[in-house]
């Protein structure tokens, strides 16, 4: 009890000294700095969503704000030291990472410091570990982590080939860019191949999200998945009077889902709440249930031909992010959308 008490009091001492130190320096990585001493050979400038980075070598301890930028620094190569997953995990330390990070974690080696929810990465467990690098999204923009260490975000809204590049200088790793991105288109281009009869006799695509309730159901318009699959030649089925960019979401009702004509569904569905005492498995089959016992959403050829699908939101809804949830999705879409039953 002592020993935690410590920890947890140096970590308040350590951030109050930080906010102190911003208030009366300003913040040491501003991430708005017009201007740098001169860099020496092993330092650079990056630039980012929010600003410009000074980095000097190569980095050892990163912190990871996000799944989207774990995805990102794994396909590059590099192991994180700390980690704030979408979900609010109880463990300090993501010690058995293939069971406790859903997906990404059996490509990770290291065992990260967990820093919380990424809505609310920790300060306190940021300032005690004195990590080399963070990164992060600009929505999760806070003044405090440049005085802890250079920190990079990157605009959630830009493409995934555009922001692993950032990533990839910031951590001095751009070698590695070009083998994977070729490498996914490789794998894209065979998948097209295996799908091109299915997409000549149903080249409409329904991405929605559905909850387990079904009282929440939205088109999904964007984003990674909408991509790879308009890439290999499906056609999304849209609403013609909504906005169609990042952040819109459109949200309907059974009613108006029962009246979309489509030749295949993918719904999208997700576990509310998961804390990492139990296997992360998705309740799809629960779901599937429910929209069997409802006549409203039988009508569609979708359905009467076993084009019903359904996928866990945190890969396909786009909670993890290119390249692996990419990959991961093009491992899956050929055995999923050439099984013609409901799955």
């Amino acid at each position: 009890m002592f020993s935690a008490f410590l920890y947890r009091y140096i970590g308040w001492v350590l951030v109050a000294a930080i906010l102190i130190t911003a208030c009366q320096d300003g913040i040491s990585q501003n991430p708005n700095a017009k201007s740098y001493l001169p860099l020496s050979t092993d330092c650079r400038v990056v630039e980012h969503a929010v600003g410009k980075t000074k980095i000097c070598g190569k980095p050892q301890k990163i912190a990871v704000l996000e799944p989207k930028i774990l995805s990102m620094i794994l396909a590059l190569g590099v192991q994180p030291a700390a980690y704030a997953d979408a979900y609010l995990l109880r463990w300090r330390q993501f010690n058995n990472p293939s069971k406790q990070i859903p997906y990404l974690g059996q490509f990770v080696t290291s065992q990260p410091i967990n820093l919380g929810d990424r809505s609310h990465p920790s300060l306190e467990t940021l300032t005690l570990i004195k990590p080399d690098l963070i990164l992060g999204l600009n929505s999760q923009e806070n003044k405090l982590f440049f005085s802890i260490a250079p920190t990079v975000l990157i605009d959630n809204d830009k493409n995934w080939q555009n922001n692993i590049k950032i990533v990839a200088k910031a951590l001095d790793s751009q070698k590695n860019i070009p083998s994977i991105i070729s490498s996914q288109q490789e794998q894209l281009n065979k998948v097209r191949t295996q799908l091109a009869p299915l997409v000549n006799t149903h080249p409409r695509v329904l991405n929605i999200a559905c909850s387990q309730s079904m009282n929440y159901i939205e088109i999904i318009y964007n984003g990674d998945t909408i991509e790879i699959l308009k890439k290999i030649g499906f056609q999304p089925v849209l609403l013609a009077d909504v906005e169609r960019k990042l952040g819109v979401r459109a949200q309907i009702n059974l009613e108006t889902l029962s009246q979309l004509d489509a030749d295949i569904v993918i719904i999208n569905t997700w576990l509310d709440n998961w804390h990492g005492e139990s296997i992360y498995t998705v309740p799809v089959k629960k779901l599937k249930q429910k929209w069997a016992k409802n006549p409203l959403l039988h009508n569609s050829r979708a359905w009467k031909e076993g084009q019903v699908y359904f996928v866990d939101y945190t890969l396909w809804g786009g909670v993890i992010g290119a390249p692996i949830a990419n990959s991961l999705i093009l491992e899956q879409l050929p055995s999923l959308l050439l099984s013609h039953t409901s799955n």
